[in-house]
């Protein structure tokens, strides 16, 4: 779509007449494939800049000259005791950032900010906590190649990390096992999930339908069962990072968050409440106007784009 002008220029030319929007003004994030996220730990010392610091760092780890990137950071931490500090330094070629600053700016589109993912998330997990106490969540953002681990703590950004875990690793594996061909499977995954209970939509009888998942399920558990591996490790972290704080709930966001029945199986390989993210439009209930169009069941796939809509609402 980005690579197509004209498509990308219609695509949004009807959403804003479809939506009812006001404005051209956007808040965006680059393509995940775009940004790299790491981070960083580093001392500040007497007479020296946070920024400067990490620039130094940087210059070591990229190919190049700095100049042929965008280099932005967040910190996380810091203990002023020993000058240690940690921060999550976001990082993408110049060219890419500038190419797609003007494909939505061909598309009368105002770009306001240009923000990452970890972000947009913290902010709608923060706006979605409970008004009389702080907890802590990890957020699992599933992508179609790699996936996102991202721990809230408060309304602090503690932590993201990205996984070898996508969509297409575990169609891939079904594909294999079944001997089908993958939009074959993504049918049958759509259908059925990896949820025993009937689909309003599935002609199967409940032991049918109970079959085929049992199936998808049982194929799918090795990878989730790695998942939980690379959860339990971040887990670890947490904790010493809170005192020994652990985590309150996990949040499924993202393209697996949608097949049902995943939230479950995760719920029982963990010892953690795990749950799709609520709808995050219901959030905009709290700031009036338009909620008879908010439809009240989840939509994990908008969750960032909800999280950088959120950026110009104060939490009530």
């Amino acid at each position: 779509m980005l690579r197509s002008p004209r498509r990308l220029r219609e695509l949004v030319k009807e959403t804003l007449a479809k939506a009812r929007f006001k404005g051209r003004k956007v808040v965006t994030a680059l393509p995940s494939g775009e940004t790299r996220i790491v981070p960083v730990h580093y001392r500040v010392g007497a007479g020296q800049s946070e920024a400067g610091v990490i620039l130094r760092l940087m210059e070591d780890r990229l190919d190049g000259p700095l100049g042929d990137y965008v280099i932005d950071f967040l910190p996380i931490r810091s203990n002023s005791n020993a000058d240690e500090r940690s921060a999550l330094v976001a990082i993408a070629k110049r060219e890419s950032v500038i190419a797609y600053l003007e494909a939505l700016r061909k598309s009368g589109l105002d770009v306001e900010c240009l923000e990452i993912g970890p972000v947009a998330i913290r902010r709608l997990i923060t706006a979605m906590a409970p008004e009389d106490r702080l907890e802590n969540v990890l957020a699992i953002n599933f992508g179609r190649e790699a996936s996102f681990l991202t721990i809230i703590s408060g309304n602090r950004l503690l932590f993201d990390q990205s996984i070898q875990f996508g969509e297409r690793m575990l169609l891939a594996k079904m594909s294999d096992a079944l001997d089908m061909p993958e939009a074959s499977v993504r049918k049958l995954v759509e259908s059925h999930g990896l949820d025993p209970e009937p689909s309003d939509s599935s002609r199967l009888t409940v032991a049918e339908n109970l079959d085929v998942s049992d199936t998808l399920q049982e194929i799918a558990k090795p990878l989730f069962i790695r998942l939980v591996d690379e959860i339990s490790r971040v887990l670890i972290y947490v904790a010493s990072q809170t005192h020994g704080e652990s985590v309150d709930r996990i949040y499924l966001l993202g393209s697996i968050a949608r097949w049902r029945g995943a939230d479950q199986l995760l719920n029982r390989l963990l010892t953690l409440p795990v749950q799709t993210v609520p709808n995050p439009l219901n959030r905009f209930l709290s700031f009036g106007g338009g909620a008879e169009h908010i439809e009240r069941e989840s939509a994990p796939e908008i969750a960032i784009a909800t999280g950088l809509a959120l950026r110009s609402l104060a939490k009530p």
